[in-house]
């Protein structure tokens, strides 16, 4: 138990220390990658350690060992139709006379074989089967887009090693980073749109994680956090009845369900005989319910990562008007921005929140060498007439 604790808590560590994207990206490429390997780390133990018990009466003649093993690579199903049987709810989607797999137009519940029985549909949940494992993959996906950042800004990565000098010396930063020959204007602009498209892709990754994971849970994890929500608000006993008498279901069930069928073909062969036997059991699956509690956290977590990611990618473009406006500085460095690509305008930005003394200074620096060059294109402009 101490090595589980262990973990989890080296798993839910966060140092806090400067880094090079915003809080908005760091909530989705550290806090919801840590949450996402917390996620598969519980779920994988509960995958090794937990099985499916199945209610195998002795008359069947078969392993109830064979069962919990054939039941877990097979499956279990429920029928969705059974939402509401008049004067009976029990089991979510278990009918009570388990060869009642059909139902009339009236709702009246009935054995296929009948006539006008229309026979309803099985729904089947092996999630179980691979969950951590999918889990575990949403984490890199959460960290790929900063793979994307890195790449994109490798200039502003160095600029920072650069300014952390002892002995920072202007002339080689305006050299480096505001010189077109080393940074020509159409890769600055390509930083700027990749920039744009790390923010945007932040939010896209929580969207895909959301549908996907929906799609995944038959179409049930869309609304399962609004469905939770308004399950805790019942009594305790209108939240925890499992008898026949209760008015609804758990949020939690209706999206795993934790008892189900289970079809089991039993074929064997001996000297004297010869046997062929199909089985159908009522099977609970006690790990689904720490998958309900983990999948509502992770319900939340995915529309808290939208939120976030969204006012990341706004507040992106809002800082970019911000730096074409350029309204909150002086007249001596207003006239330098103007001179300046937005790359370099966000160069600057960096630098002031940095170092001010290093960011006067090459605000002077740029001013006279910027100045220079327009006064001698002038000039040179004059001389030949174009």
């Amino acid at each position: 138990m101490s090595i589980i604790t262990g973990n989890l808590k080296s798993l839910l560590t966060i140092k806090f220390k400067p880094r090079h994207d915003t809080f908005t990206d760091q909530f989705n490429r550290i806090f919801m990658v840590k949450m996402a390997m917390v996620a598969s780390f519980l779920l994988g133990l509960n995958w090794f350690k937990d099985t499916i018990t199945c209610i195998v009466p002795a008359s069947a003649g078969i392993d109830k060992g064979y069962v919990a093993q054939g039941c877990w690579i097979q499956g279990f199903y429920i029928y969705k139709e059974l939402k509401r049987v008049p004067g009976l709810l029990g089991y979510y989607g278990v009918p009570k006379d388990i060869y009642q797999d059909g139902m009339f137009e009236d709702g009246t519940l009935c054995k296929s074989s009948e006539k006008n029985c229309i026979p309803m549909t099985k729904t089947f949940y092996l999630q179980y089967q691979w969950f951590p494992f999918y889990i575990a993959s949403l984490g890199l996906l959460y960290y790929f887009p900063y793979i994307v950042f890195r790449f994109v800004n490798t200039d502003l990565i160095s600029l920072r090693t650069s300014i952390k000098a002892i002995n920072v010396n202007i002339d080689d930063l305006v050299k480096n980073y505001f010189n077109y020959q080393i940074n020509p204007p159409n890769r600055m602009r390509m930083r700027l749109f990749g920039n744009l498209g790390v923010k945007l892709s932040y939010l896209i990754v929580n969207v895909v994680a959301f549908t996907v994971t929906d799609g995944l849970i038959n179409n049930d994890f869309g609304s399962y956090g609004f469905k939770w929500l308004g399950w805790s608000k019942g009594t305790n006993q209108e939240s925890y009845d499992y008898t026949a008498s209760r008015g609804s279901y758990k949020a939690g069930e209706v999206l795993l369900p934790n008892f189900g069928f289970c079809d089991l073909l039993e074929i064997s062969q001996d000297i004297k005989q010869t046997t062929f036997n199909n089985h159908r059991f009522v099977c609970e699956i006690s790990q689904n319910i720490l998958y309900q509690y983990v999948l509502v956290i992770l319900w939340f977590l995915y529309i808290i990562g939208m939120i976030i990611s969204s006012i990341g990618f706004l507040w992106k473009l809002v800082n970019h008007f911000i730096l074409v406006g350029f309204l909150y500085q002086g007249s001596e460095a207003k006239k330098v921005y103007e001179m300046l690509t937005f790359r370099e305008r966000e160069y600057l930005e960096f630098v002031r929140k940095k170092n001010m003394t290093i960011y006067g200074e090459l605000i002077r620096k740029l001013k006279d060498d910027r100045l220079r060059d327009v006064a001698t294109l002038k000039l040179l402009e004059d001389s030949t007439g174009f």
